[in-house]
């Protein structure tokens, strides 16, 4: 009995070419089109200085209440202590120039009473500033515009601390210090440098 001969011997096999240039094409545009609507990753910049280390017994002060005098100094300080947060200006340990805010009963510092303190006696003591003055930076070298007050030290603020405090209580002590904002919702600096101490 004698059988068809099979097809499949006799069909060539045809070698297709692959076109990839549509294919390229699409990518190239997908990717010019992806790049072109990706907000790329803003990072915010803060500029702050690291606050500088200062002796806790050096240094003193001269208070007075003649206004305009710019050799005054305001010697304002914070104290962290393990009970409280202590507020002194023209070296007070006692009366209305110092201020004491205890824990709170759950074991945290009451900062948002600090900051009213500091904006008070930013506001109602060292007031606006007197005039403007350009001098270098001598951290970055640039020439900067600097406010000055009626206090020679109007915009700093010395702070010391017992010698286990949390970094993270400094941290959270250092931003409430500098600065501040108003009942319009606008930030204006309180004491934007600072001076780090340990209570000895």
């Amino acid at each position: 009995m004698a059988f068809k001969p099979s097809r499949k011997k006799k069909r060539m096999i045809a070698n297709y070419e692959i076109n990839l240039m549509p294919f390229m094409d699409l990518c190239c545009v997908i990717v010019t089109v992806l790049l072109a609507s990706t907000k790329f990753v803003e990072v915010a910049h803060l500029e702050y200085a690291t606050p500088s280390v200062y002796e806790t017994g050096a240094g003193g002060g001269g208070a007075g209440n003649e206004g305009g005098v710019i050799n005054e100094l305001l010697e304002l300080r914070v104290n962290v202590t393990y009970d409280a947060l202590e507020v002194s200006i023209f070296n007070a340990t006692s009366g209305e120039n110092f201020s004491s805010f205890t824990r709170r009963p759950d074991g945290t510092y009451d900062f948002e009473a600090l900051r009213r303190r500091l904006v008070d006696v930013k506001q109602s003591v060292v007031g606006p500033p007197i005039s403007q003055q350009q001098r270098q930076n001598p951290q970055t070298g640039q020439m900067e515009m600097s406010e000055q007050y009626r206090f020679a030290d109007g915009d700093q603020i010395r702070i010391s601390a017992e010698g286990d405090i949390p970094l993270q209580t400094l941290v959270k002590l250092l931003d409430t210090c500098r600065e501040y904002r108003d009942d319009a919702g606008i930030f204006h600096p309180l004491f934007p440098s600072p001076a780090l101490g340990q209570i000895q």
